[in-house]
């Protein structure tokens, strides 16, 4: 169990057994009792095989307490939502809408374009930081320029409808991904790092997946608190039980998760992903994604901002555009 400073209230005890009492979270696991009241909780994440009673989801649900119930992995499996939270209808009416219009394919490109933005600034990042080795530094300097090349031929292309810009949306992020991961095996060469793999389990893969896990379920949650629907997306296609928008609005994010992971790895080494150690390491890293990622400081719309709130602002304003209430929407970026 772990509770961070901003309310983030993880479980992930095998065999906890979570109650209410009065006001207060009643936590019972490893023959220890721990009681937290519930205005100090915000989120809470259940990764563990745990027993909840509804008497106390309900009293969170009515206190605006967000239940996500998760694999070991941070993969969002279900969410608690209360019945009143959800914005309007006509968010999610303006979304429906937006996927015929000029709007659709505007939000594809800033989206596709604020990620390779950066993916940019990270590698950028790596080539500063590893100046002490001249030949490393003007390799991540070299990939760098070529994916700014890319970038600076999207920025200047246009698109007629919503599928002809998703397929070469998809063709420029495939290409600047392949730049890209090169990139990042140079700044992680002490893990002999072979490039990514959405299925690989060696140590940097699997704190990749279980980082994005964990950004997918805070993604989800403010797609419903606006009222979004988050199976219809505009990059990532329709499918049941996919959530596409959530996919496409985290896209951003990634290259922010990315840095996040690189750094968690360097104070690590490749003997903490044994198998005696891995589920510490990964309990680890669930602690300080919220403690250190979600709570890191980061400038957007001119002001500094916890990623938390910027996550917040930056659904708002999606939702304002697609209310024509804005002309556009900001995607955060991640200086270099």
């Amino acid at each position: 169990m772990n509770l961070t400073e901003y309310g983030h209230l993880i479980i992930d005890e095998f065999g906890a057994v979570l109650k209410k009492k009065k006001k207060r979270i009643l936590v019972i696991a490893d023959n220890r009792k721990d009681e937290i009241p519930i205005k100090s909780v915000r989120d809470l994440i259940i990764s563990g095989k745990v027993s909840i009673s509804s008497e106390l989801i309900k009293e969170l649900a009515e206190s605006g307490v967000d239940i996500l119930f998760t694999s070991p992995t941070g993969k969002p499996v279900a969410r608690v939502v209360n019945a009143k939270s959800g914005g309007t209808a006509e968010n999610r009416y303006e979304q429906y809408r937006s996927l015929e219009d000029i709007r659709g394919i505007r939000i594809a490109k800033s989206i596709i374009s604020g990620k390779i933005r950066n993916q940019m600034s990270n590698v950028r990042y790596y080539s500063k930081s590893r100046r002490m080795n001249e030949v490393i530094s003007s390799k991540l300097y070299d990939i760098y320029r070529i994916i700014k090349e890319k970038f600076e031929k999207l920025s200047s292309e246009d698109f007629d409808d919503l599928n002809s810009a998703r397929k070469r949306l998809l063709a420029y992020e495939g290409e600047c991904a392949n730049y890209y991961w090169n990139g990042i095996k140079l700044a992680l060469d002490s893990y002999n790092f072979e490039g990514r793999n959405q299925k690989g389990d060696d140590p940097v893969n699997l704190s990749l997946n279980i980082a994005y896990n964990m950004l997918m379920g805070q993604i989800w949650k403010f797609t419903l608190k606006f009222g979004l629907d988050p199976f219809m997306g505009y990059i990532h296609v329709e499918r049941p039980g996919k959530l596409s928008l959530v996919f496409d609005l985290m896209e951003p994010f990634r290259p922010m998760v990315d840095r996040f992971v690189i750094g968690f790895l360097k104070k690590l080494s490749p003997a903490h992903f044994s198998e005696k150690a891995k589920s510490k390491t990964i309990a680890l890293l669930r602690n300080q994604f919220f403690e250190d990622f979600m709570q890191s400081k980061l400038e957007y719309k001119g002001r500094k901002m916890r990623m938390e709130t910027v996550m917040f602002y930056y659904l708002q304003e999606f939702v304002s555009f697609l209310k024509g209430n804005r002309d556009s929407f900001t995607i955060p970026y991640l200086p270099w």
